[in-house]
């Protein structure tokens, strides 16, 4: 059993007989060699920008990073703020601040990524809303798996006023759970302005007879970061998980997710600029209890 990947919205598991149909996908090259941007910035870290192209699907090769280009990132305080980010010398294509400078997101403010490449101008906007700060996280043996899987749950107040969107980031000894396959976002529709005790972000299902799959681990730490997100990139997010659910009965069609970005030739843009503010939880170590407590 491997459920890895949570979109927490309120949904009916229906039941059907499997089919499977063979469908011949045609790859069209009308996206192909189009600019492509991972870009964020955080109450937390230094912002970086990731300026590469994008390939077809069936492309197995890395994807091509961007030199040559000028990146600057500025709120709209008074007085304005701003950073012009430097190419990385470890990764081409990757602009972060130069060494020993610091930007740091505010929360409250208004950013925007302004990138200039072989005469082209591409820009975002994206507002950094502040997080509520995370109260605590525990580790223990989730009902989601009859008890025979650990989960991570948080604690915490949720804000009065609606319209707080939410990504959390699980941390394993230190090493960020990085696929999409880990991502964790919600709104407070359903929550808002409670006090949420125990809400179950993540559950390690493994195939029982691969002890090896297991993720959560006797003796590993365990960090959250609680961050804010806007709408936009919620609803970014959300259609990320749709596209990588494809294949199924009732999946979407592929398709490429409406980025924030505009470019000055007309051209789409392919990727996401998000702000974040951080909250981080406490340090949670698997020891023995834990363990203990898991079914066999």
């Amino acid at each position: 059993m491997k459920i890895k990947t949570f979109i927490l919205l309120l949904s009916v598991i229906v039941l059907l007989h499997s089919c499977e149909d063979i469908i011949d996908v045609k790859l069209s090259d009308e996206t192909v060699d189009l600019y492509a941007i991972e870009a964020k910035i955080t109450s937390e870290e230094n912002p970086s920008v990731y300026v590469y192209k994008s390939q077809r699907a069936d492309d197995d090769d890395p994807y091509r990073g961007i030199s040559g280009a000028s990146v600057i990132i500025s709120d709209n305080g008074q007085p304005q703020k701003s950073v012009t980010l430097k190419e990385s010398p470890e990764k081409k294509g990757l602009y972060v601040p130069e060494k020993g400078s610091y930007y740091l997101g505010e929360p409250g403010k208004e950013y925007t990524l302004e990138i200039n490449v072989n005469g082209v101008k591409i820009t975002a906007t994206e507002m950094l809303a502040r997080v509520e700060p995370i109260d605590s996280i525990q580790v223990r043996p989730s009902l989601r798996g009859d008890y025979m899987f650990l989960g991570i749950f948080t604690f915490g107040n949720e804000p009065q006023e609606l319209g707080n969107y939410y990504k959390w980031d699980i941390y394993i000894n230190n090493k960020l759970l990085s696929k999409s396959d880990y991502l964790v976002v919600t709104s407070d529709e359903l929550v808002n302005g409670n006090y949420v005790a125990g809400f179950e972000i993540f559950t390690d299902f493994y195939e029982t007879d691969k002890p090896e799959d297991r993720l959560l681990n006797l003796g590993d730490t365990i960090l959250v970061k609680q961050t804010s997100i806007s709408k936009f990139a919620y609803s970014y997010y959300y259609q990320m998980f749709n596209q990588g659910q494809t294949g199924g009965l009732f999946s979407v069609p592929p398709a490429n997710i409406e980025s924030n970005f505009t470019s000055s030739d007309g051209r789409k843009v392919l990727g996401v600029f998000t702000a974040h503010d951080v909250s981080n939880s406490n340090i949670v170590v698997i020891d023995e209890t834990i363990e203990g407590q898991l079914k066999k």
